[in-house]
C-alpha cells in the first residue's frame, strides 16, 4: 500500500512538474517567436542604432573670386578631432587628457564640457587643423579615448584677410540661431556667413551636406563604411573686385591711420575696390577668435568692425557745392556765365560768415565755373538763398544723397538728407537761413557715405545715368535711368568745373595733378568740420594744432580719364584737414593705378 501510494504521489508530482516546464518553455517559446519574427524589425532598428551611425558631412564652401580669376576665399584640407556625446566615456578624464595633449585653453576645455554635457546629436570638435606632432600623440592615446574621432576637414582660409575682411566678410561656427535661420540640420564643422559677402550670399556659397552611414564597434570606433553620399560643393561667387587695384590701395593709405576709399565704374556701378582703414584679420574668427582678441575689436577707438565705406556717414563738404550748382541750374537762377563778387565773407544779418581765402581779401568776380574749381563758399551762399533749402535736398535726392544704395552687404547706413516728413518735426527748418548756408556747403545736418558720394561723381559723368553699386558680377541687365530735370550740358558745365579743380593752378586740388601729357583726371575736394572751428583760432592758424580727434575730415571725389570717364573714386582721409592737399594726391594715385591694373 506505501509503495502504490508513493508512486500515485511521484507520477502526480511529476506531471505537475513537467506541465510547469511545459508552460515555462511554451512562453520562453512564445517570447522568443514575438521577440524573433513579429518585432524583430523593431529591435534590429535598436541594434542598427548601436552598431550603425548616420553621419552628415559638412558641404565645401565655394571659391570667391575677384574679377580676374584670382582666388579671394579657398578651402583648405586639415584634420581635426571631435568627440563624440553619445559615447559611454568619462568626459572630465577625456578633456583633461586632450588639454595636455593639445595645449588646449581652460576657456577651450569649459566650452567643451559645456557642449558636451548639453548636446546629443552632433560631435563636438575639440581642435582642428592639427600638426602631425599633436596627431601622433592623439594615435598613442586612442585607446584612452575611446570618445575621440580624428578625420579629414576641410577648413575657410582668406587669402587677403586683413585687405579684403569687409568686403569678403567672414564664416564662424554656425549657431542655433544660424541653424533656424537658414533651415539647416547641426554638422560638426559647419560654418556660416557672419558678415560681408560671406553672410549675403550663404545660401549660394555653403552647397549641399553629403552623408555617411558607418558600422562602429562596443568603442565607437568604425569598423567599415556602409555607404556614402558625398557633398555637393557651393557654387563659387564671382566679385567685381580687383585685387591688385585693392591691394595697391592699401599701399596708398599706408601713412593715414583712419581712411576709407571706394573706386565704382561709372557706366555700370561695379565696385572695383572697397577699402576701410583700419581692418581686421578675418581668420580669426574662421577657427573661433580668442576671448581677448574679440575684447580688442570691439573696443579699439578706431572701430576696425566697421566697414566705414558704406557705414561710416560724413558731412560731404565742399563737394555738395556741384548738387547745389545743379538745383540752381535747374531754377534758371545762373547760367555759365553768371558772376558773383566774392570779397571774402558773406553777411547774414550781423553775422559775418568768412570764406576759405578772407585773409586775402576773397576770391574777387567768380562765375560758376570758377566757383567750383576755387571751392568759392560766398558764391555758393547767394545761390543758398535764392533757391532755398528744399531746392538744395531734393537734387541732392535725384542722385539718391541720403538713401540706401542696396549694395549686397549688411550695415549700410543712409547718412541724412533732410525731406518734408523729417522736417515736420523740425519747425521752420527749411525757411531758416543759416540753415540753407550750412547746406550749401555741405555742412550742418547734411550726411552721406563714401560710397553715395562715388555713386554721385560717378552719375555726374556718366551723363547722369542712375547706376545701382554692387560687388557681384551679374547678367541682368537693367533698363536705363537717368536723373530727373538734368540738362546735359549742365553736367559738362560740372565736368568742365572738376577738371579745373585738378588741372588749374587756381584748382582747390592743382596739387594732385599727376602731370602726365597722355592722362589727367578731375574732381572736386572738400573738408568736412568735425568741430566748431572760432575766429580767434582761423585768424592765429591755431585750428591746426587741434588734436586729431577735432580735426577736420579731408574728402575728394575724382574720375578718370577726362576725356572718357571710366573710373569714379571717393576717398576720405578721417581727420586729414585737407581735401585738395591730402585726399585729392591719394584719389589721383588711385586713378592712375586703376587705370593700369583694370581688366
Amino acid at each position: 500500500m506505501i509503495d502504490e501510494s508513493f508512486s500515485h504521489v511521484f507520477k502526480r508530482r511529476s506531471f505537475l512538474l513537467g506541465l510547469g516546464k511545459g508552460i515555462l518553455l511554451t512562453g520562453l517559446l512564445g517570447r522568443l517567436i514575438h521577440l524573433q519574427i513579429f518585432n524583430r524589425d523593431y529591435y534590429r532598428t535598436l541594434a542598427d542604432r548601436n552598431r550603425i551611425q548616420t553621419r552628415l558631412i559638412a558641404p565645401p564652401r565655394g571659391q570667391i573670386i575677384d574679377n580676374t580669376g584670382k582666388v579671394l576665399a579657398i578651402n583648405q584640407n586639415v584634420y581635426r578631432c571631435l568627440m563624440t556625446p553619445d559615447a559611454n566615456i568619462n568626459v572630465e578624464t577625456e578633456i583633461s587628457i586632450l588639454q595636455s595633449l593639445l595645449n588646449l585653453s581652460t576657456e577651450h576645455t569649459k566650452e567643451l564640457k559645456k557642449q558636451l554635457t548639453q548636446q546629443s546629436k552632433i560631435a563636438s570638435i575639440v581642435k582642428e587643423s592639427l600638426t602631425w606632432e599633436e596627431m601622433a600623440a592623439l594615435q598613442l592615446k586612442l585607446p584612452d579615448l575611446p570618445g575621440l574621432l580624428i578625420e579629414k576637414s576641410q577648413i575657410r582660409q582668406y587669402m587677403y584677410p586683413e585687405i579684403l575682411c569687409h568686403t569678403i566678410g567672414y564664416v564662424a561656427q554656425a549657431s542655433q540661431k544660424d541653424l533656424d535661420e537658414y533651415n539647416v540640420e547641426p554638422i560638426p564643422g559647419l560654418r556660416i556667413g557672419k558678415s560681408g559677402l560671406e553672410k549675403t550670399y550663404q545660401n549660394t556659397l555653403n552647397g549641399k551636406p553629403g552623408m555617411q552611414r558607418v558600422e562602429v564597434n562596443a568603442r565607437r570606433r568604425i569598423v567599415r563604411i556602409i555607404d556614402h553620399t558625398s557633398p555637393k560643393i557651393g557654387q563659387d561667387l564671382h566679385t567685381t573686385i580687383n585685387i591688385a587695384l585693392q591691394e595697391k590701395i592699401i599701399q596708398i593709405l599706408e601713412p593715414y591711420r583712419n581712411a576709407n576709399v571706394v573706386v565704382m565704374d561709372v557706366h555700370t556701378g561695379a565696385i572695383r575696390a572697397m577699402v576701410s582703414k583700419p581692418g581686421y584679420d578675418s581668420n580669426l574668427f574662421v577657427s573661433g577668435i580668442k576671448k581677448d582678441d574679440w575684447k580688442n575689436l570691439l573696443t579699439h577707438e578706431d572701430k576696425p568692425l566697421i566697414n566705414k565705406a558704406l557705414a561710416g556717414q560724413y558731412p560731404p563738404g565742399s563737394i555738395f557745392k556741384m548738387i547745389v550748382a545743379l538745383a540752381a541750374l535747374n531754377e534758371g537762377i545762373v547760367d555759365q556765365e553768371s558772376h558773383i563778387h566774392c570779397p571774402g565773407h558773406y553777411n547774414l544779418g550781423s553775422n559775418r560768415i568768412h570764406c576759405w581765402t578772407w585773409k586775402n581779401g576773397g576770391h574777387g568776380t567768380v562765375n560758376l565755373e570758377r566757383a567750383i574749381a576755387e571751392s568759392c563758399d560766398v558764391y555758393f551762399y547767394h545761390l543758398a538763398l535764392k533757391i532755398g533749402s528744399l531746392k538744395m535736398v531734393e537734387m541732392a535726392s535725384r542722385f539718391e544723397l541720403g538713401q540706401l544704395t542696396g549694395i549686397e552687404l549688411s550695415g549700410e547706413k543712409k547718412g541724412l538728407i533732410p525731406s518734408p516728413e523729417w522736417a515736420k518735426f523740425r519747425k521752420g527748418f527749411f525757411k531758416q537761413k543759416g540753415q540753407a548756408l550750412n547746406i550749401s556747403i555741405g555742412q550742418g545736418v547734411i550726411l552721406s557715405t563714401p560710397l553715395q558720394m562715388a555713386r554721385m561723381i560717378a552719375m555726374l559723368v556718366n551723363g547722369g545715368k542712375i547706376i545701382a553699386p554692387h560687388l557681384v558680377k551679374t547678367e541682368v541687365i537693367h533698363p536705363e535711368k537717368f536723373v530727373a530735370g538734368i540738362e546735359p550740358h549742365w553736367l559738362e558745365w560740372i565736368q568742365q568745373a572738376m577738371n579745373k579743380v585738378v588741372n588749374d593752378p587756381k584748382g582747390t586740388a592743382h596739387r594732385a595733378n599727376p602731370n602726365l601729357n597722355d592722362w589727367s583726371f578731375g574732381g572736386k575736394s572738400g573738408s568736412a568740420q568735425v568741430c566748431r572751428i572760432t575766429m580767434q583760432q582761423r585768424a592765429d592758424g591755431t585750428y591746426k594744432d587741434l588734436p586729431y580727434h577735432l580735426k577736420d575730415h579731408a574728402i575728394f571725389v575724382g574720375y578718370a580719364p577726362i576725356e572718357k570717364p571710366q573710373h569714379a573714386v571717393s576717398v576720405v582721409i578721417e581727420h586729414g584737414v585737407s581735401g585738395g592737399g591730402v585726399a585729392g594726391p591719394v584719389a589721383g594715385q588711385i586713378l592712375q593705378a586703376a587705370r593700369h591694373l583694370y581688366v
